[in-house]
């Protein structure tokens, strides 16, 4: 099967109108990469985490494969948001801050620079800060169920990509949707379906899809919208578990209003138990207590981003 003939699952599209959003899409995503795929390190990274016998030296190990990563790891560690002292090595930096928040640099690294090149008029420093703290968040909810295993933090990282590409190649009908979704107080989704035929996450799957990340990251960021979708019942992973955690860290990151105008207008009044989101992880055991504290969790998402070089 062709890249092409791959791609086509995730950007279907719903009326023959636009057909064309979904051809464009599939002609930028399937030439030269758009998006580059993770470096191989990062790529090995994601699939030893998901091991549960994975050990601070084999996660040290992946990381120097990658000079440039192990660089950008060892710079951001040193930060004050990290370690706030000089660190030389990855294993001095895993000692200090621990192997998680080294995770979390090198998928962040590797994540923003893969995007740095699509430059816009938006606050995208804003959309960082909402993803990283999506990112933290869906980590958070998670582990009060099992272990993470670094899928979490990356499915959140990356569950917003596709506005950036509809931003870079579609500005007109971006500028459109973020009006008309502001006016309406009705959120992203619906507004894309309407101009695009295609939402932001059907291109985020397709991105992941092209970045070669894993079929649970995937789906999640594909269904982050729509977690109760019947499809991700037959799946033999984790992926309804993981869409279900996106899509709360990304209502719980709302009621903070820490998104692009728009997105998604939450009802205040409402309390978090009772949203459809919460409620579906109630299919869940909770194995583990969670507690959350927003405030902090925005100032140490504002610290990461700092850290960052955003």
């Amino acid at each position: 099967m062709s890249k092409a003939d791959n791609l086509v699952k995730y950007l279907a599209y719903e009326s023959h109108d636009k057909k064309w959003v979904s051809d464009k899409l599939i002609y930028l995503l399937s030439g030269d990469p758009v998006i580059p795929p993770f470096s191989a390190a990062a790529m090995k990274l994601a699939q030893i985490s998901r091991d549960e016998n994975c050990q601070m030296e084999d996660v040290g190990a992946i990381i120097r494969m990658d000079p440039g990563l192990a660089s950008d790891v060892i710079r951001v560690a040193s930060s004050v948001g990290f370690a706030a002292r000089r660190i030389s090595s990855i294993d001095q930096a895993m000692m200090l801050i621990g192997m998680q928040q080294i995770r979390r640099i090198a998928f962040a690294m590797g994540v923003m620079k893969n995007f740095e090149h699509l430059k816009s008029k938006v606050d995208w420093g804003a959309f960082w800060l909402h993803s990283i703290m999506v990112a933290r968040l869906t980590e958070r909810v998670a582990a009060a169920y099992r272990p993470p295993c670094g899928s979490e933090y990356l499915a959140g990282l990356l569950h917003d990509c596709g506005k950036l590409l509809l931003e870079h190649y579609f500005p007109e009908e971006f500028d459109s949707i973020i009006i008309r979704a502001t006016e309406r107080a009705c959120g992203h989704v619906m507004v894309e379906r309407e101009f695009l035929g295609i939402t932001h996450a059907q291109i985020g799957a397709a991105i992941c899809e092209c970045m070669q990340a894993h079929l649970e990251v995937i789906r999640a960021v594909w269904y982050h919208h729509d977690p109760f979708n019947t499809t991700l019942d037959t799946q033999p992973d984790n992926s309804k578990f993981l869409s279900a955690c996106v899509a709360v860290a990304d209502a719980l990151v709302n009621y903070k209003q820490l998104n692009i105008f728009g997105a998604r207008i939450m009802d205040y009044d409402q309390p978090f138990e009772e949203l459809p989101e919460w409620q579906f992880l109630g299919q869940y055991q909770m194995s583990y207590g969670l507690e959350l504290d927003l405030d902090k969790e925005l100032e140490e998402a504002k610290s990461d981003l700092k850290s960052f070089g955003l």
